[in-house]
């Protein structure tokens, strides 16, 4: 199985860490694009999350992105800092298994 990683601000990837996934700490969210291409060419990494703080506002620039990445699967996470949504598992588990 792969690896778990985790790009967002400091507390989250902290928290991330202690549960023993990975994670970086991006603070610019101008340079998440930048990241993502450093994370595809990680062969042991299956799952990115993305705090929705660092993702919101350049979700116009990675849309397209996220959406046509199937390894590793990149998903976006709320943080302390942000507000939380309903997420659409069924949505999430389609894509996963690449029907969405």
């Amino acid at each position: 199985m792969g690896k778990i990683l985790l790009l967002g601000d400091r507390y989250t990837v902290s928290l991330f860490r202690m549960m023993g996934a990975e994670g970086k700490v991006v603070e610019d969210p101008y340079s998440l694009e930048d990241e993502i291409k450093n994370v595809r060419k990680m062969e042991d990494v299956d799952l990115v999350l993305i705090t929705k703080d660092l993702y919101d506002p350049v979700r116009e620039r990675l849309e397209s992105v996220i959406s046509s990445q199937t390894k590793p699967l990149i998903t976006v996470i709320p943080s302390p800092y942000s507000e939380a949504e309903p997420m659409d598992v069924r949505k999430l588990i389609l894509r996963a298994l690449g029907f969405g």
